[in-house]
This record gives C-alpha cells, structure tokens and sequence, in this order.
C-alpha cells in the first residue's frame, strides 16, 4: 500500500499529463502535432518512474526475529578427587581410677543422717565398713576429710585404719566431731584411701544444727544435821601425895 503523499503525487501527474494533451488540441496547424498516445504514454512512463522512485526511498520493515534468550552455562570448576580420609575418633582422657583391688561396702553409721545437734555439740562418729576386694587394708590406709571448707570437717583430723582388715572383714572407723557453731543442715565428705593416696569409697553424714547449747545447772548438797559432840567436864586434878 502506498501512503496518502504518493497518491497526491500520482494524481498531479495525472492532472499534468491532461493539461498537456488539451494545450497540443489548440496548437495552430503550423505547428507539427505531436502523437496523443506518445504524450500520455510517456506521463505513464514518468507516472511508474516516480512510483518506482518514492517506492524505492520509502524504508521498508523488516521484521526482526527475536531470539529466545539462552541460558549460558556456568563454568565448572574441575574437581580434583581426592583421598578420603577417615575420621579419627579421639578418646577423651580418663580420670585416675582407683584400683580394682581395693573395694569397700557400706555397714553402718553412728549417729545417723538427720541426727538434729545444738551449736558446737561434741560427738563420735563411727562408720563400719567391710572390705569386699581382694587386697588386705594394712594401717597405711586413710580415712580423709575430701570435700568442703574447715567448717565442713566437723573439727576432726584425718585418721590411719586400726588395724589390718583382710577381705570380707569389717573395721569400725571413728574420728571425734563437733557440730558447726551455727544452724543449719550440714553434710561432710570423706573418702577411704589406700597406701598409694587412691581414693577408692566415699562416706558421707548429714547432720542438723539447731537450739543453743544447754546450760549446766548447779544443783546444792542436800544440808544434813549432825549433832556436835557434847562438852566433857574438865577433869580435877587429884595431889599426889
């Protein structure tokens, strides 16, 4: 389709060629005629040209073929394969352990938990125990204060055994304490250690402080009467003759 300058174009023309055919008409005889078909075929012929020429100026659309964008591959990073390696489990230190030999049970306590004693009250504690490994306790064996401050201690010292206690024997071990100076619930913490400083059972006693200290009373004689011894009378001298 042609744009609405070229038809304006083609019909000037047209007018032209016209105008020209009817001024040849009324030309004088003297003057040679010129062929009307020759004249209007050559206004056709300058009609096409100029069609052909604006034709040939008028830009012409090209489509334009849109390509999908592609996705552009990302480079791969080579990978070099390398050895496995094997995790290596790490085994945590373990704590001295005491010896196997030396093993202890429970017989009995004296006073027993709980036992509820006034401020600074002396007392004997006395734990039993029997010897169930395999080792013979030679008087080297300890029984030591293990956890706490001096308070804790109850005032008592560490102690050796009394004597050698063979397995499946028992022993009495007995330290002299004294109740803490203020009230309170109160636990101490020893431990039965053998010739080589191992600590191998634990004993414990709890005890309860509360009240004040009784007093002492004074209690009198009872006043008993006894008689006076009666005045004798003076003997009279007798003369001697």
């Amino acid at each position: 389709m042609f744009s609405t300058k070229i038809m304006k174009q083609v019909l000037m023309l047209f007018l032209l060629s016209g105008l020209m055919l009817l001024s040849a008409c009324s030309r004088s005889e003297a003057t040679p005629t010129t062929d009307p078909a020759l004249i209007f075929t050559q206004a056709a012929e300058t009609v096409a040209a100029g069609l052909t020429q604006t034709a040939a100026s008028m830009p012409t659309a090209t489509p334009t073929v849109t390509l999908p964008p592609t996705s552009t591959p990302e480079p791969t990073q080579a990978v070099t394969p390398t050895s496995a390696v094997s995790p290596t489990a790490t085994i945590p230190p373990t704590a001295t352990r005491p010896s196997v030999a030396d093993r202890a049970d429970f017989v009995s306590q004296s006073p027993l938990d709980g036992t509820v004693m006034y401020p600074e009250q002396p007392f004997t504690l006395t734990w039993t125990v029997k010897n169930v490994g395999t080792t013979t306790w030679t008087t080297a064996y300890q029984v030591r204060f293990f956890l706490g401050d001096a308070t804790l201690r109850f005032g008592a010292s560490d102690i050796r055994f009394p004597k050698e206690v063979k397995p499946n024997e028992n022993v009495d071990l007995t330290l002299s304490m004294k109740a803490p100076t203020k009230a309170g619930d109160y636990t101490t913490i020893w431990v039965l250690t053998n010739a080589d400083g191992q600590n191998f059972y634990t004993l414990t006693l709890n005890i309860k402080v509360s009240g004040t200290a009784p007093t002492a009373t004074l209690t009198a004689a009872p006043a008993t009467n006894t008689p006076l011894p009666s005045p004798t009378e003076a003997e009279t001298p007798v003369p001697t003759p």
